[in-house]
């Protein structure tokens, strides 16, 4: 027996059909909206408003002359980091307090901050545990004597 198409059959599929589509849509975007904000850094308005200050400090860094080696290495599930800070001529330079901050790009949670020792060769290093495996941006921090702030950046991928 073949029933007849109505009107009313027509219009509870366009009905179904689509509050299935707008019921995934909201889904979709409260997931989306609540498992990521969407900035890649904490107060991004208050940072863009001191960002002339942010120029003056990569100026003075620039006027330091300085330049920095980052290398890191993991091996057994623990990662060793060593830092060297050189001068305008390519001397090392002692004495200073460096710090790195391990950031992963992908998500910022898994960022740390540690301190390193100076070697008697003019590095700096650390060894480091429970470091996953993957791409980390190495942020090699400290302060000159006279109070400028130096900091080198480099992109490593640890196996």
């Amino acid at each position: 027996m073949i029933r007849e198409l109505k009107g009313i059959h027509v219009l509870l599929v366009l009905l179904a059909f689509f509050g299935t589509v707008i019921a995934v849509n909201v889904a979709m975007a409260t997931y989306a909206v609540t498992t990521f904000s969407g900035e890649d850094v904490s107060d991004p308005y208050l940072k863009g408003l001191a960002f002339n200050k942010t120029l003056a400090a990569h100026s003075a860094q620039q006027k330091l002359e300085w330049t920095a080696t980052i290398d890191a290495e993991r091996q057994n599930n623990t990662t060793e980091v060593a830092v060297a800070v050189r001068d305008h001529n390519q001397r090392e330079i002692y004495g200073l307090k460096v710090a790195v901050t391990f950031r992963r790009p992908t998500n910022a949670n898994l960022d740390r901050t540690e301190a390193l020792a100076t070697g008697s060769d003019g590095t700096y290093s650390a060894s480091i545990k429970n470091l996953d495996a993957g791409a980390w941006d190495i942020v090699a921090r400290t302060t000159a004597p006279d109070g400028t702030k130096f900091e080198a950046t480099r992109r490593v991928i640890l196996r």
